[in-house]
């Protein structure tokens, strides 16, 4: 049994999302978020390593949050993991709102 190694609880979540990679651009959802990553529900073709951005609007400001990230594992026909890269503190702040907003704990 493979060994989780996620450093932060995560939540599941349920909200559409823009992802942009080397193979374009995607509106996707994203199904569970941490303040590390989260998990794209996505059949597009990606590969590990690859550099990712990630923008969401959150949902009581309408603000976009527009994120940094790489894709650390693949499950194809089902989706890929992301970890968020070169945060900011406000960032972070904003990863943390989304969470509790959400009804999770960051």
């Amino acid at each position: 049994m493979e060994k989780d190694l996620r450093q932060n609880e995560r939540i599941n979540i349920s909200l559409e999302v823009t992802v942009e990679f080397s193979s374009g651009k995607r509106e996707v959802r994203i199904s569970d978020l941490s303040m590390s990553g989260g998990f794209i529900d996505s059949i597009a073709p990606v590969v590990e390593g690859e550099s990712v951005i990630f923008t969401v609007r959150m949902p009581t400001t309408g603000e976009w949050l527009k994120l940094n990230g790489e894709v650390v594992y693949v499950f194809p026909n089902s989706g890929f993991g992301i970890r968020f890269t070169d945060l900011t503190d406000e960032e972070q702040n904003l990863i943390k709102q989304l969470i509790v907003e959400s009804g999770g704990r960051p």
